[in-house]
């Protein structure tokens, strides 16, 4: 059998501007794989894959992702597509590429369990959800949109439509450095507005000041906000004490290895852990992190960090999957928007389509 994995380059302009306390985007290279193969009867593209790292958020970069997986050779390919079972899937990858291409990791696992549940007829979520332990009756996941946090007469007009569209969970972005009124006066707006029929979420991306953070948490907690992620660099269980508001666990676990990042979420009293698989490493390492979640008595969330529309479905496969209580932050953005898995009223329902579904 003649295998061949092809990298597909391209740049999508987005909406619109988006902004954290570290950096902004308004274009998002992305990189798509496909899996070419042919058995003698014809050539054919049998999976489908993303692998699109995240300028100024990601620990590797698109030049990362070509040289783990632009020049991989026949032998490599062909052990690759020997493995007949998503747990093979992910240890044979995870033996082919190191953890220090994150976002190949998860490219390459999507676009070989993709291949793997089509042979099967069978969607991905359900090829996750065993290897969660999750079962595989049919689900569905709320999902969080993000909003702009720095205009309060926009994103009151924005949240009135996502709310008419079944969303009831909103995140925003704070900081760096405090928060800044602009963004006080956001949330004093949208609670003004809407009051308990929102839950808010923010973030902060550790840009907060370790000096005025206590300050900072109880004008937070005025908002009664469902969690704050990653309030502050090299966040130390003393910050915390006594912090009014729920934390989440995101890009602080990026580069720590397996036991490092157990001992993270052991140790502070975080409530909730993000999982990002373009940032973390893919399904296995997002798997991994929601067992020790779930042993720790945490909740987990699973969002995006700007992919296509195939790294969009391969996340959301993700969620449908593990099938999270919370709302999972992964309302489609413009660029993102593909058939498979359908959202409605505010929900991902579980796709019954073969792999990841329409890959367009």
């Amino acid at each position: 059998m003649n295998l061949r994995l092809e990298l597909q380059r391209s740049e999508r302009q987005l909406e619109s501007p988006l902004v954290n306390a570290g950096a902004a985007w308004d274009r998002r290279t992305l990189t798509r794989l496909l899996w070419h193969e042919d058995d003698g009867s014809g050539a054919r593209v049998s999976g489908w894959g993303e692998a699109s790292p995240l300028p100024g958020y990601s620990p590797d970069t698109d030049a990362d992702v070509e040289r783990a997986l632009g020049s991989l050779e026949t032998e490599r390919l062909v052990a690759l597509a020997a493995a007949s079972s998503a747990a093979a899937v992910l240890d044979v990858v995870a033996g082919v590429l190191p953890r220090s291409s994150p976002a190949a990791r998860f490219g390459l696992e999507t676009v070989l369990l993709d291949r793997l549940a089509r042979a099967t007829n069978r969607p991905l979520w359900q090829l996750l959800a065993e290897l969660a332990g999750t079962g595989s009756a049919p689900r569905e996941v709320a999902l969080c949109a993000l909003v702009p946090s720095a205009d309060p007469s926009r994103v009151a007009s924005l949240v009135e439509q996502q709310l008419n569209a079944g969303v009831r969970v909103f995140k925003l972005k704070i900081g760096p450095e405090r928060l800044r009124p602009e963004q006080e006066a956001t949330l004093e707006a949208l609670r003004g507005r809407f009051g308990r029929a929102v839950a808010l979420r923010l973030d902060a991306n550790g840009s907060l000041r370790r000096s005025e953070l206590a300050a900072t948490l109880k004008r937070l907690a005025r908002f009664e906000p469902e969690l704050l992620e990653e309030p502050l660099a090299g966040l130390t269980p003393r910050d915390l004490a006594g912090s009014p508001c729920p934390l989440a666990l995101d890009e602080s676990l990026q580069e720590l290895s397996d036991a490092d990042r157990e001992r993270r979420i052991e140790s502070l009293p975080a409530s909730v852990v993000v999982l990002k698989p373009t940032a973390l490493g893919g399904f296995a390492a997002c798997l991994q992190l929601a067992a020790v979640a779930r042993r720790l008595g945490r909740d987990t969330i699973v969002s995006h960090a700007l992919e296509g529309p195939i790294g969009w479905s391969a996340c959301a496969h993700l969620a449908l999957a593990l099938a999270s209580p919370r709302a999972a932050g992964l309302w489609p953005l413009a660029h993102q928007r593909c058939a498979s898995p359908g959202v409605e009223a505010g929900r991902l329902l579980a796709s019954t389509a073969p792999g990841l579904g329409d890959p367009a």
